[in-house]
């Protein structure tokens, strides 16, 4: 008999085990893809707000802003939907499971209890981390301290290099890029099935800088083959 409790606790051991891993990695992937489109949300406002600049700075006025389209929902709204949706589909596995989640809570509740009186009544709350800087910056930076032509994915394994933080992937960078390209801050070339590119130094103020492209280029990835 108690051989056999012993082995019927050792599955749920091992059950609950797997559901923490699988849950772990599961919440791991979707701060992931939060992460990724919170960062081109903010790639657009940004090239936003410097292309009313430009059509202000050159006199045209007559155009009204256009307008997110209806039915189309932010990235950050669509990242957390998903969020919602993946966190949806988990079950709880068993009642030992649940004994235990629920004896950790109480444990880190004591603890943050604990904690809270230890603090000293004027201590300051840690400063907000630091705006990150725009991956359109960065990429205009790796070009411009490069001498020959790169790929977009030379590019994108050269930021995640040096930016491990960050979550770049092959497509977002080209799409980035090409923006760089439509707003002549980089050109680009073409030899044979692969796109390379070259950063193009310009001395000039924002004022003088070349028009931009239409904003549906700007909303949509650009198909090039890297």
């Amino acid at each position: 008999m108690a051989a056999q409790e012993q082995t019927l606790k050792s599955q749920y051991v091992e059950k609950v085990t797997a559901d923490l891993e699988l849950n772990t990695a599961e919440q791991e992937r979707i701060r992931k893809e939060i992460a990724s489109l919170q960062e081109h949300l903010t790639a657009l406002e940004q090239d936003q707000q410097l292309l009313i600049g430009m059509r202000a700075a050159i006199g045209d006025t007559t155009v009204a802003v256009p307008a997110p389209r209806p039915g189309k929902k932010t990235a950050t709204k669509t990242a957390t939907k998903v969020a919602t949706k993946a966190a949806g589909t988990k079950t709880a596995t068993t009642a030992t499971a649940k004994k235990a989640t629920a004896k950790r809570t109480t444990v880190k509740k004591a603890t943050a209890v604990k904690a809270a009186a230890k603090k000293p009544v004027g201590e300051k709350a840690p400063a907000s981390k630091e705006k990150p800087v725009p991956l359109t910056e960065l990429i205009h930076q790796h070009l411009s301290g490069q001498t020959e032509p790169k790929t977009a994915r030379e590019i994108a394994q050269a930021l995640t290099t040096a930016h491990p933080e960050r979550n770049l992937s092959d497509n977002l960078v080209r799409t980035t890029t090409e923006r760089l390209v439509a707003r002549s801050l980089a050109e680009r070339a073409k030899q044979g099935s692969t796109v390379y590119y070259t950063a193009i130094q310009h001395n000039n103020t924002p004022a003088e800088a070349p028009a931009a492209v239409p904003a549906q280029a700007e909303n949509e990835p650009v198909a090039t083959t890297a």
